[in-house]
């Protein structure tokens, strides 16, 4: 780690990488007891976690426009035995890393791309800004046991390697095409080999109006992924709106449409992953009360399922910015969601978080 943050401050020195900032959002958690839908007992948890830590290195490289970002703590848990570890990827560890080219009103880019699913939420998550993830976006609920899910059965896709260009039709509007490899790209859980057999594509709008007081983030992204080896169609759909009536108040509302066609030989199974989300914060002096709600739902084709089940959740959270100039923010927060209306599973099952940290940015290069 020492040895990485000396090569980036190097880079910093550098015409090349003129920009270098340091960005990480550090949690207590603790987690109480609860019962999972089949009523089974879950320990709570209390623990220490970095929710975001990520170095930026930004600049130019002649014309080109070079920007990226490093994950120093991205691990996947691996059970070797009867011990568990922690291993952390190239992937993992690059978020992006593209370079791209402007010619007149458009701007092409290729490497790791920032993929455009997800609307305002997913970057909220990436930053450290929210305290409750959707569904859809990959938000976990609290269900461990074998006979009931808690994860989305088709979840927006993490950052892929493409191309894409945008277009600014105006000031203020930008209209952006990706191409990308498809989900799980290569290889996926349990080492099976990707059939990669044709790419996602996605268009995006992103636009603002009344003088930034509204703001309209709209995303389509029609695809492919082999989540078990099998040939899957997928479909995103994002429709994020932004509200500023006021200079210290914005309001989120979003709407994310997911959709897995799956095929075998015999048979195709339709699963779906919805989630409609609204986000409020107000920010008085430095104090920033943020107010979320999530509503989501699973639909598992075919016979009742353990994955299929509704969603309810919200979080309430107050930050402090004690001078606005500074690079420190701290937070606490309390979410509560509860998963209910299984196709197997007769209970619900609801779970509550408090989280306790603090959020640093900085720019190294200074």
């Amino acid at each position: 780690m020492k040895k990485f943050l000396m090569i980036a401050a190097t880079l910093a020195a550098s015409s090349a990488f003129a920009g270098v900032k340091l960005e990480v959002r550090s949690d207590y958690v603790n987690t109480a007891d609860y019962s999972a839908a089949d009523g089974a007992n879950v320990a709570g948890k209390s623990l220490f976690t970095p929710n975001v830590a990520r170095l930026y290195l930004n600049g130019n490289v002649g014309e080109a426009v070079v920007e990226s970002a490093w994950n120093l703590r991205a691990f996947s848990p691996v059970l070797v035995g009867a011990d568990l570890y922690k291993v952390m990827t190239v992937d993992q560890f690059v978020d992006h890393l593209w370079a791209g080219k402007a010619m007149g009103q458009f701007m092409f880019k290729a490497g790791k791309l920032e993929v455009n699913t997800g609307g305002f939420e997913r970057q909220k998550n990436l930053h450290g800004d929210t305290y409750l993830v959707s569904l859809a976006n990959n938000g976990a609920g609290g269900n461990v046991s074998a006979a009931t899910a808690d994860a989305a059965l088709i979840a927006n896709p993490e950052n892929s390697s493409g191309i894409s260009a945008a277009y600014s039709i105006a000031e203020n509007h930008k209209l952006e095409a990706q191409v990308t490899n498809q989900t799980n790209s290569v290889t996926v859980d349990g080492g099976v080999a990707s059939t990669d057999k044709r790419h996602n594509m996605g268009l995006n709008y992103l636009g603002s109006f009344m003088d930034k007081m509204l703001v309209l983030n709209l995303n389509y992204t029609s695809g492919a992924g082999d989540v078990t080896g099998t040939g899957h169609a997928q479909e995103f759909m994002a429709a994020s709106l932004r509200v500023a009536p006021m200079a210290d108040l914005t309001i989120d509302l979003e709407y994310f449409g997911n959709k897995d066609k799956a095929t075998t030989a015999t048979t195709t199974a339709e699963n779906k992953t919805n989630s409609t989300i609204i986000e409020a914060r107000y920010n008085m002096n430095g104090w920033v009360p943020v107010l979320k709600y999530e509503m989501s739902e699973n639909k598992a084709d075919g016979a009742a399922s353990n994955n299929s089940f509704k969603r309810d959740a919200f979080a309430v959270a107050l930050e402090y910015v004690p001078k606005a100039d500074e690079a420190f923010r701290y937070h606490v927060a309390y979410s509560s969601s509860k998963d209910k209306d299984y196709g197997v599973a007769t209970g619900d099952s609801k779970k509550d978080m408090i989280v306790v940290g603090f959020k640093y940015t900085g720019d190294m290069a200074k």
